[in-house]
């Protein structure tokens, strides 16, 4: 239920012992889809909608079967490394310092960790085979997978939280979440990388980045008193109110570099004057933020998340008419 004095000699877990008849489960498909954050899977089909647009507007659109079973593997690799953070999250004591109001299946008992972690390693497994038809077709995806896997235990090795406890796990994040996904995607297409799409890696790393540093600062009180480290906690409250503003401002500038270089000038504008409108009241609740204590880091994650939605709704539409005026939808 609690953890005090996390990873130290005086480290204290309180139990409760319940009988297993009055655990309450949903069905098997609530349990799994909450399993594998189901809700969050537009963080992996977003990036997957940009590119086939994007190459399919530039006639690069050379592979598309080979870059739909790339995308199948990668929402398995997703699902599977969800599960396997809540696994590290129940095992490291981190849900138990950090807690959330968000159902997760092993800390509400609807599923032992060690299932879910062999759950998690199937997954891969699957992940691992759907890879190999897509190196086949395209090898230069060797290289890409190659490098993601480098990355992904390289994580894993440096601290059995990384991802969540220290800078490097933060960067190595980063790269998988933009660069790493757009590369992955873009290859499969047989399109290669180029400029554009690293670009628009990074602009999507950054804005993913934003919501972790967002969900670091709205448990930083805790995170710190349990010594755990990430960039919020190693800057301290009033600091990383600074970072979070400063982090979504660079955003924004990247975003108008991205669409300066790559977009028409019309969705520049438009979109850029729309961002800066809805970031407002982001800026506003998260400097009003006075205290690490009480309801406030709450709702400025809720804002800021809101904020992070209307980018990817922009995104989406964006792209949509880039779609719509290559088939001539709107004439």
């Amino acid at each position: 239920m609690s953890t005090m004095n996390l990873d130290s000699p005086e480290e204290t877990v309180t139990f409760e012992i319940v009988e297993k008849s009055s655990i309450k489960r949903p069905s098997v498909f609530s349990t799994f889809f909450a399993l594998i954050k189901f809700q969050n899977l537009f963080l992996i089909l977003l990036p997957l909608f940009y590119v086939l647009v994007k190459n399919y507007v530039d006639n690069r659109f050379r592979d598309p079967g080979t870059c739909m079973i790339a995308s199948l593997g990668m929402l398995f690799i997703f699902a599977a490394l969800n599960i396997r953070n809540d696994v590290n999250d129940h095992m490291s004591g981190y849900d138990r310092v950090n807690i959330t109001h968000t159902a997760k299946p092993i800390n509400k008992g609807w599923i032992t960790a060690d299932s879910a972690s062999n759950i998690s390693w199937i997954l891969t497994m699957i992940a691992t085979l759907i890879a190999v038809p897509v190196m086949y077709r395209q090898p230069e995806e060797a290289r890409v997978i190659a490098v993601v896997t480098v990355l992904i235990f390289a994580g894993r090795l440096l601290s059995k939280n990384s991802y969540k406890n220290q800078r490097w796990g933060e960067v190595i994040f980063f790269i998988l979440a933009g660069p790493g996904v757009i590369s992955g995607y873009q290859v499969a297409l047989g399109a290669g990388v180029d400029t554009e799409g690293l670009a628009f890696g990074v602009l999507w790393a950054w804005g993913i980045q934003f919501l972790v540093h967002l969900n670091n600062f709205s448990h930083i009180l805790t995170s710190s008193q349990a010594g755990i480290k990430n960039t919020m906690t190693n800057a301290g409250f009033d600091k990383a109110k600074k970072i979070l503003i400063g982090w979504w401002c660079a955003f924004i500038v990247l975003w108008v570099l991205y669409h300066y270089f790559y977009a028409s000038t019309f969705w520049s504008y438009l979109t850029t004057a729309i961002l800066i409108f809805w970031s407002i009241p982001t800026f506003i609740k998260i400097s009003e933020t006075s205290s690490p204590l009480g309801s406030d880091l709450a709702e400025a994650k809720q804002v800021g998340y809101r904020t992070f939605l209307l980018m990817c709704v922009l995104i989406v539409i964006e792209f949509y008419w880039y779609l719509g005026n290559k088939n001539d939808w709107f004439i």
